[in-house]
């Protein structure tokens, strides 16, 4: 049965596999990468640091290696959005007329062109002009292990108080949590923005 939620010790792994043959480190052996190889009949078993990270053909390029890595991370990436984005969806006490944007597709093509390991989340008002008090949130969720930056303004139209800083209070923690699983990490933030949220209702009451 394949599992519904992300591998993290595989996108740690994977991860390190990737970088320690990319960019600065592109001539790098995988002796020295620490990528090793067990030919299983027609095939390569890839792994790092004891963690297998791919299959590979017999015959590969670098490139190919690559690219194997970004195929299997976009897998198990996609796991951790869909649970970060169902807690979120289950937590978030958001104003009416608010709704929540996972770039999904945009942050995949960015991983498998760029290596990119940023998911972005924003939180927005569905139609600016019937929503006074809007919210803005940005959050991006780092596909290597559960942690994220988040960001989170609020925008008053009715009283021209202009943009507030919703985590203006909110200590470093908060604001780039982390956590032990996704599920976990998306509760955290749930809770920051719903405390901001409900503060900022408070004070405007």
């Amino acid at each position: 049965m394949i599992s519904t939620r992300p591998n993290l010790a595989y996108l740690k792994a994977a991860w390190a596999a990737h970088a320690s043959i990319s960019a600065e480190n592109c001539r790098q052996s995988y002796d020295e990468a620490g990528i090793t190889f067990e030919r299983v009949n027609h095939s390569w078993i890839v792994c790092k640091n004891d963690t297998q990270v791919s299959t590979m053909p017999l015959r590969y390029t670098r490139q190919d290696l690559r690219m194997g890595f970004l195929g299997r991370i976009e897998m198990e990436a996609r796991k951790a959005a869909a649970e970060i984005e169902a807690v979120l969806l289950r937590d978030l006490d958001l104003p009416d007329d608010h709704t929540i944007i996972v770039e999904l597709e945009q942050s995949m093509r960015q991983l498998r062109r760029n290596g990119s390991r940023a998911l972005t989340i924003l939180i927005g008002p569905a139609a600016l002009a019937d929503v006074p008090v809007q919210i803005y949130v940005e959050m991006h969720a780092f596909l290597d292990a559960p942690r994220a930056c988040l960001y989170a303004h609020q925008n008053d139209t009715e009283g021209h108080a202009g943009m507030e800083d919703l985590l203006a209070n909110a200590s470093k923690r908060q604001r780039r949590p982390r956590a032990g699983t996704y599920t976990e990490l998306a509760e955290l933030v749930a809770t920051t923005l719903n405390a901001a949220i409900s503060s900022s209702r408070s004070m405007a009451a």
